[in-house]
């Protein structure tokens, strides 16, 4: 269950095993780096407490202190006891630890290599496990949000109507102002609320966030002169927000693509990078010296040939410091795949060949996370595009359309406003445009402001344009 295995750190922060399961492959890539190039366990366990992922960093922190107060006699005592204090639900991740500290007393390099694959599928089939159990549980919450956010709004704006021409409620009909504040305050707040709790499940948030820049959310201010110019030349006012909201998406969405599009170039250079991972020790088995063999696995890559170009020219600025040439080359794409070649370059000073060996290792292990990651990715995917499209199409194309529909109940009863009902629902589809984009980043683990601001940007004109266009039909 998702609930189970919640734990404390040594600073007291309760932490939940799905997370933990989600830096398992990680922290065993990296362990299992340092040993095949030749380091020792204890060399594995500072790398993970200085440099691995911010959950187990703090656990490997701890080993190291332990160990150096001599409160355990050594690291493989430290990492036992913090296996043993893991719940139930961590276990993939202390038995996958357990293996790599077998590993590192391996005799046998085909041996120790064996033991460190086995401890890598096995982190990898916890994280596997989690994104099922993730994936299964959002069924309930996302369809719970697909009635509220859309069938509670439709039976309050048609049906409650309908209901106060019977006379149902007697002589004090339910009244545009009762009906907005449910639709405008108590529905959000009951998304907002379930939208918390999946966060809350979700193994896979970023838990080493950057500074949330809110500058991006500045071209939303454009809707403010927009609506004042609609309403000036005379616009009705469902009319007038909606055209006003619209141009304001699209404004948004300008002014956030060029760094959407130039992320999502720097990550396929940093694939493209991982994939001549392999390249690189296919030539370092042959002989090939490093250099060589770097430049030419990277410009077989055509995206990734401006890096392999200054790469040359940091070697002749740095005075033969490869290690920093590799890094002033890739760090603006990656400092992780940076990091791994600077690996494999130190294993070539050693020997061409296990450097070799060791490239195609880390290859192995890009690969098989990366293959894990897409295939949770895949499984989440429906959701969330049934989350997108709810938002953008569904919601509006029915609110519209109800509108339009209850329109000869306008003319047949003073007490109800259609007009007015519009003007409010226009209103909720942002609210809900905004939600939902919000809750999309959730489902994705990266709840950062630029990501929630596209999501809006694209979904808010279309949801206005559908608005728009089903509440002019006329009946």
């Amino acid at each position: 269950m998702m609930s189970k295995g919640v734990f404390g750190t040594p600073s007291g922060k309760k932490i939940r095993a799905p997370a933990l399961l989600n830096e398992g492959p990680e922290v065993i890539g990296m362990m299992s780096i340092d040993l095949t190039g030749g380091g020792s366990l204890d060399t594995a366990i500072r790398n993970v407490a200085k440099n691995g992922p911010p959950i187990s960093s703090g656990l490997f922190r701890d080993i190291v202190g332990k160990a150096d107060t001599r409160e355990d006699s050594d690291m493989k005592s430290a990492v036992s006891r913090m296996v043993s204090e893991l719940p139930e639900g961590a276990f993939s991740y202390g038995m996958a630890l357990h293996m790599v500290v077998s590993a590192s007393d391996a005799k046998e390099v085909i041996e120790r290599e064996r033991m460190l694959k086995d401890a890598s599928d096995l982190a990898l089939s916890g994280l596997r496990e989690v994104g099922k159990e993730y994936s299964a549980s959002l069924n309930s919450p996302c369809m719970i949000i697909f009635s509220i956010g859309i069938m509670v709004p439709m039976v309050l704006m048609s049906v409650v109507p309908m209901l106060s021409i019977s006379g149902m409620f007697g002589s004090i009909p339910i009244g545009t102002g009762e009906v907005s504040l449910v639709t405008l305050v108590m529905i959000p707040a009951a998304v907002l609320a379930i939208m918390a709790m999946i966060r809350d499940r979700n193994p896979f948030i970023d838990t080493d966030r950057k500074k949330q820049d809110f500058r991006c959310l500045l071209p939303l201010l454009v809707a403010i002169p927009l609506l004042a110019i609609t309403f000036a030349i005379g616009l009705e006012p469902v009319k007038a927000i909606c055209i006003a909201l619209l141009v304001t998406g699209i404004v948004g969405f300008v002014s956030v693509y060029p760094k959407y599009n130039a992320e999502m170039q720097r990550r396929k250079r940093s694939q493209l990078l991982q994939d001549a991972v392999f390249e690189l020790g296919n030539r370092l088995l042959t002989g090939e010296a490093f250099e060589p063999a770097f430049v030419g696995s990277v410009s077989a890559r055509s995206q990734c040939r401006p890096v392999a170009e200054r790469f040359k020219k940091e070697c002749i600025l740095c005075r033969g410091d490869v290690e920093d040439a590799l890094r002033q080359s890739m760090d603006d794409i990656s400092k992780d795949v940076a990091t791994f070649f600077c690996d494999i370059y130190r294993a070539s000073l050693r020997d061409v060949r296990d450097a070799g060996k060791l490239a195609l290792s880390i290859g192995r292990e890009l690969k098989d996370q990366s293959a894990t990651r897409r295939s949770i990715r895949s499984d989440l995917k429906g959701m969330t595009d049934t989350m997108f499209s709810t938002a953008a199409v569904f919601a509006p194309l029915v609110l519209g359309l109800s509108v339009s529909m209850l329109g000869p109940l306008s003319r047949i009863s003073e007490d109800i406003d259609m007009g007015g009902t519009a003007t409010v629902l226009s209103i909720y589809l942002t609210e809900l445009s905004v939600i939902i984009a919000a809750l999309i980043a959730v489902l994705d683990g990266k709840i950062d402001t630029e990501e929630i601001m596209r999501r809006v940007s694209v979904m808010l004109p279309v949801a206005m344009g559908v608005f728009l266009v089903t509440t002019s039909f006329s009946l």
